[in-house]
């Protein structure tokens, strides 16, 4: 059970989008291969989700989406377009022009996978990725695959309060584009967010996917 913990329950806008069999890292980190942003585009009218890109408007699988009208949601709150990120994994409603490789984008979403304090930290032999617990669930963090804010490689800690963007993988760990140091954890205090399904119900009390 979880408790002494505030609890954000994010409805999962989009399904997760496992990558295929990667192959591994030294220490035997399975990693997901899907391929640069991930995720996936429709035509006019487009759902898209993937990988923050680039700036200038907003890129997002290769295409440049002029986000000028677009409403931004950042954990459910209405941000800016400057509260957005390298790395982050989003949500784009909007339309593509004829040229496939512009559009216009009509809201953004963006919400963590997770943040939470990490728990344990498990590096592998060649110092390229290592395996992070944040709030019992497996995180593959690498060296130079993920987009590091607040924070580097070397200097991740147990204990750091971090939000985590990513992709599930085929073992179920998360693969990291985006890893951020947020302020320091404080038990009982801080706000922590994690997705996954009920696993039991009993009154006011649930489990989350162990």
């Amino acid at each position: 059970m979880m408790n002494r913990a505030l609890l954000y329950l994010a409805v999962l806008l989009l399904a997760w989008l496992p990558g295929g069999c990667g192959g591994g890292a030294g220490g035997g980190i399975e990693l997901a291969s899907s391929g640069g942003s991930g995720g996936g585009i429709g035509g006019t009218g487009l759902t898209s989700s993937g990988t923050i890109d680039g700036f200038g408007s907003v890129f997002v699988n290769g295409i440049e989406f002029d986000t000028s009208g677009a409403e931004i949601l950042v954990d459910g709150q209405r941000v800016g377009e400057q509260a957005l990120g390298i790395g982050m994994v989003v949500l784009v409603v909007g339309e593509v022009n004829a040229d496939g490789t512009t559009g216009t984008a009509s809201r953004i979403v963006f919400d963590a996978a997770v943040r939470g304090p990490v728990q344990a930290i498990t590096r592998d032999q060649d110092g390229d990725s290592m395996l992070l617990q944040v709030l019992g669930l497996e995180v593959i963090v690498e060296r130079t695959g993920s987009v590091f804010e607040g924070l580097s490689y070397d200097g991740v800690q147990p204990g750091d309060l971090v939000e985590v963007s990513g992709f599930e993988n085929t073992q179920g760990r998360l693969r990291a584009t985006r890893i951020e140091k947020k302020e320091d954890f404080l038990p009982g205090v801080s706000v922590v967010q994690l997705k996954g399904v009920v696993d039991a119900l009993n009154g006011t009390d649930f489990t989350l996917g162990g």
